[in-house]
């Protein structure tokens, strides 16, 4: 059994962001590990159910790199987000809208 949230295989190369979504009952919690990068801007938007996250980090070479992900989350609330950065991880919390 693993304890670790996010599964890093230090073997393979790979210097995409790890992104970790779980469900709970009155919100989402979204793992991003960064992996030997640093994070310089995260942009949010919410549209059509659709959170995008846009992500400019640099590498150890100081080298900019822009990576896009696309999540589907139903019903949130993005202006009650939670977040916690960390040197190679960040960590949001996003409240879903209770149904009335």
């Amino acid at each position: 059994m693993k304890n670790n949230i996010i599964e890093i295989d230090k073997n393979k190369e790979n210097i995409n962001p790890i992104v970790k979504v779980i469900n709970k009952d009155s919100f989402y919690d979204i793992y991003i590990y960064l992996q030997d990068l640093t994070k310089e801007e995260i942009i949010l938007k919410y549209i059509n159910n659709f959170l995008i996250l846009n992500l400019s980090l640099k590498n150890n070479k100081n080298d900019l790199l822009k990576f896009k992900r696309i999540l589907y989350l139903n019903k949130i609330n993005i202006d009650t987000i939670q977040n916690s950065v960390q040197a190679n991880f960040i960590y949001l919390k996003i409240f879903k809208i209770k149904n009335s």
